[in-house]
């Protein structure tokens, strides 16, 4: 199951499964964009961001985060800092 930040209901975001770890991310005022993460060969993972759910990722970050829980928390703070920022 999905956790969302705070801000996320704040918003009137909502967050439909469009995949396997893919999020497709709608609401009032905002554009719609997919969210995500996967993991790496390391077993570590990393978070995106994409504004069409076959398209090319248009932020990544590093494979820095050693659990799913952080690479979604960054997932989250990619969309925070490029849609609503």
């Amino acid at each position: 199951m999905l956790i969302t930040p705070f801000w996320f209901g704040q918003r009137q975001l909502k967050a439909e499964a469009s995949g396997d770890d893919c999020y497709r991310i709608t609401g009032p005022n905002a554009p719609e964009r997919f969210l995500g993460i996967r993991k790496t060969d390391d077993g570590r993972y990393v978070a995106f961001l994409r504004g069409q759910k076959e398209g090319g990722d248009e932020v990544v970050t590093g494979a820095n985060f050693p659990t799913a829980y952080d690479a979604w928390e960054a997932a989250f703070e990619l969309y925070r800092a490029r849609e609503i920022v």
